[in-house]
């Protein structure tokens, strides 16, 4: 800035130097341009000054991009993206904060969207009042005689229950050094009901599982669980790919209610000594993955947290003998399952106890892995958030 324009911000200020200081340091940070500053066309929030035009402050207090926040029109506010949900009106759609559909009482949640009353006419959905669900009038029956829809119970069919069957392994060598394995939950009832369950199993060389899990919807939810493989990722998704059943079950739809944890071991290592090795990518994870943070099934904690408290439902779990990334959000495809897999494997190729020294790993040997999903904006949005949650969780600054 020159002479001119810090005497200009000491005009619009009348000469307050704290805020011509946070003025400065706004504009340097890029949160707001001089001229929107001398053109009053800026907000306050906490310490920063940020453009009217780029930023939005959301219901939860937080300030965001624009681009990454949406217009509720039931509760009159902004919402973060990830907290919007689409809502079936008759033949239109809207987007509504997760909040508002909750509370208001007027949609139903179906397979992982939302329905006013015209909508679900539209669309045949009916209320089985036996077991407290919607479903498609076409796979439940009508009873005429007291005027209710019933619903079959033909799951097991489709699906295994919880936690029903051994794992299994998969290894293309005597002795790998890094072992990962998948949890890939869906809601699809189309393609979890394609096939019974003992002909998918058959088709996987039973090595995979296809299971109920209580957290997804009871008639399109199921969980795909991987073996614990080798970790290598040509050899893994040579296994993938050229299995039609393997890639219609991963690329199935998911919604909000699914996850997409990863579990990663090394040889000789235990949980927790694995974990000491890369726990400097924690904040990585969390800006990976900010929509999980603060949920209540990965709740996000600083290193000495996760390993002290060791719950079952924190961000990142500590098995014995391997380490889970529960953080991680719903697999939408094959392609992005390698991707992120890629990325572990990013993080013990590079491995550190250092937030800061993984912070500059990522903005140096990740930088082209990870512009093959984030353009350059997205990208520096991703590495301000490494930083704040580095502030947040371990209580350091990167600079």
């Amino acid at each position: 800035m020159n002479y001119s324009e810090v005497k200009q911000l000491f005009e619009l200020f009348d000469g307050y130097k704290s805020q011509v200081k946070r003025a400065i340091k706004s504009i340097n940070e890029e949160y707001v341009t001089i001229d929107e500053m001398l053109n009053e066309t800026y907000f306050q929030h906490g310490s920063y000054y940020y453009s009217c035009d780029d930023y939005v402050i959301t219901a939860d207090g937080d300030v965001l991009w624009r681009d990454e926040a949406s217009w509720c029109e039931g509760n009159e506010e902004y919402y973060n993206n990830d907290d919007m949900v689409r809502v079936y009106e008759g033949r239109s759609e809207g987007w509504y904060s997760q909040s508002y559909v909750d509370n208001c009482g007027e949609f139903a949640y179906f397979e992982g969207e939302y329905y006013d009353d015209s909508a679900r006419d539209r669309h045949d959905i009916v209320y089985v009042e036996d077991t407290d669900e919607w479903a498609y009038r076409d796979n439940v029956y009508y009873h005429e005689d007291s005027g209710y829809y019933s619903y079959p119970d033909n799951s097991e069919e489709y699906v295994r229950g919880y936690h029903n069957g051994s794992y299994r392994t998969l290894y293309f060598s005597n002795r790998p050094k890094y072992k990962i394995g998948f949890e890939i939950e869906k809601e699809d009832e189309g393609v979890r009901n394609s096939i019974d369950i003992d002909s998918f199993e058959s088709y996987t060389n039973y090595q995979w599982r296809k299971e109920k899990d209580g957290s997804l919807c009871d008639c399109s939810g199921y969980e795909l669980i991987s073996p614990t493989f080798e970790f290598n990722i040509n050899k893994i998704f040579e296994h993938i790919e050229s299995n039609d059943e393997l890639v219609k079950h991963i690329n199935a739809r998911h919604t909000k209610s699914c996850g997409g944890h990863i579990h990663l071991s090394e040889d000789g290592l235990s949980g927790n000594e694995l974990f000491e090795k890369i726990k400097g990518y924690t904040p990585l994870f969390y800006a990976l993955y900010y929509g999980r943070v603060d949920k209540n099934y990965c709740k996000g904690k600083k290193n000495d947290d996760l390993q002290k408290d060791n719950e079952k439902y924190q961000a990142i779990k500590i098995h014995h003998d391997r380490v889970e990334f529960r953080i991680i959000s719903a697999v939408p495809s094959v392609n992005t399952l390698k991707w992120r897999s890629k990325l572990l494997m990013m993080a013990i190729q590079n491995p550190t106890d250092d937030v800061i020294k993984a912070y500059y790993n990522v903005d140096t040997k990740f930088t082209k892995l990870l512009k093959q999903v984030y353009n350059d904006d997205k990208l520096q949005d991703l590495k301000h958030r490494f930083i704040n949650y580095t502030q947040q969780f371990e209580g350091l600054d990167i600079k």
